[in-house]
C-alpha cells in the first residue's frame, strides 16, 4: 500500500502509446516531479534550437556565434522576450525563429493549462484511522474505523461506502475476486467538519456474522472506503478513497475520544490522538 493506502498494482506489458496519456500522467505526478520535468524539457528544447542556430553561424547578428550566445538567444525567443541584442538576419535564421516561437507559445499555453488544472482540481483532505477495529457497540459486534476532515471547512452532503473483497471460484474452476458492499449504521452526514466514526454492524445480514476475530483475519479480505461530498468552499464535488487490509484490524479496542467543547461552545478536535485506541473494561 502507498501512504494513502491505494491499491498497489504493477502493470507489465502495457500496450504501446504511453505518450498518448502524458497529460493525465502529468496531472498525477507530484509538484516537484512536474517542476523537474518542465526544467528538463525547457533546457533540452533550447539546447536543440541553439544547435540549429549553430549550424549556420551567419544566421544571427552576433559574431562569432558561440553555443552560449545561441542558447540564451533561444531562451529569449522561446519565451518571446526578445531583447533585441541578437536577431536573425538570414532566411534560415528567421525560419528557425518562427518555428521556435510557435513551439514556445504552444508550450506556454499547455503548461499554463496544466498548472491551472492542478490548482483547480477538487481534492479532499480526509484523514483515516490507521486501524480498523473489531469491537462491540451497543452490545453488538462491529467493524469500525474513523475519518476526519483535516481542512477548516465543511463538506456538504458527505456519503461513504464500505466494500470488501472475497474470492470466488466458479463451477468451471475459474478464480475471481469479487466486491461486495457492507451495510453501514450511518453512511450519510449532512455536514462533515470534524470526525466521523464509520460502523458496520455484524448481524445476520453481514458476511462476517458469527465469525471470530481470528476467522475474519484469515479471510485476507481488503476493505475499500469510497467517500463523496461537496466542498463547502468551492461548491465542487470531491472524492476520496482508502483501503484497509485484515492485518490492520485490531481486536477489542475503542478509539480515544478526540472531540471536546470549550466554555464558549467551540468544539475542538485533537488530531494528536486521532489514531490512538484503548482497551475498555469488560463491564463498560
Amino acid at each position: 500500500m502507498t501512504d494513502k493506502n491505494f491499491i498497489k498494482i504493477e502493470k507489465i506489458n502495457e500496450p504501446k502509446g504511453y505518450h498518448k496519456d502524458l497529460y493525465h500522467k502529468l496531472l498525477k505526478v507530484s509538484w516537484l516531479n512536474l517542476f523537474i520535468t518542465y526544467v528538463l524539457f525547457f533546457i533540452s528544447l533550447n539546447l536543440l534550437f541553439a544547435g540549429l542556430y549553430m549550424i549556420s553561424p551567419g544566421s544571427l547578428t552576433i559574431t562569432p556565434l558561440t553555443l552560449k550566445h545561441a542558447f540564451f538567444f533561444s531562451v529569449q525567443t522561446f519565451s518571446t522576450v526578445g531583447y533585441g541584442a541578437i536577431s536573425p538576419v538570414s532566411v534560415y535564421g528567421n525560419t528557425i525563429v518562427v518555428i521556435e516561437i510557435m513551439i514556445g507559445l504552444i508550450s506556454t499555453a499547455v503548461s499554463t493549462g496544466l498548472v491551472f488544472a492542478r490548482f483547480s482540481k477538487p481534492s479532499a483532505r480526509i484523514m483515516y484511522s490507521e486501524n480498523m477495529l473489531f469491537t462491540h457497540y451497543n452490545n453488538q459486534p462491529v467493524l469500525m474505523f474513523r475519518m476526519a476532515n483535516s481542512r477548516s471547512n465543511e463538506i456538504i452532503s458527505a456519503s461513504v461506502e464500505l466494500h470488501y473483497t472475497y474470492p470466488e471460484v466458479s463451477s468451471e474452476g475459474i478464480k475471481m475476486i469479487r466486491f461486495a458492499a457492507l451495510k453501514l449504521e450511518r453512511n450519510y452526514s449532512p455536514i462533515f467538519s470534524l470526525s466521523w466514526t464509520i460502523i458496520h454492524v455484524i448481524n445476520n445480514e453481514s458476511p462476517f456474522y458469527q465469525k471470530s476475530f481470528e476467522e475474519i483475519k484469515k479471510t485476507n479480505s481488503e476493505f475499500f472506503v469510497i467517500f463523496n461530498g461537496t466542498d463547502g468552499t468551492r461548491s465542487q464535488t470531491i472524492h476520496d478513497f482508502y483501503s484497509y487490509s485484515t492485518d490492520t484490524i485490531l481486536d477489542d479496542q475503542y478509539f480515544v475520544d478526540i472531540i471536546s467543547k470549550k466554555d464558549d461552545g467551540t468544539r475542538q478536535i485533537d488530531y494528536q490522538f486521532f489514531h490512538s485506541t484503548e482497551k475498555r473494561p469488560k463491564n463498560e
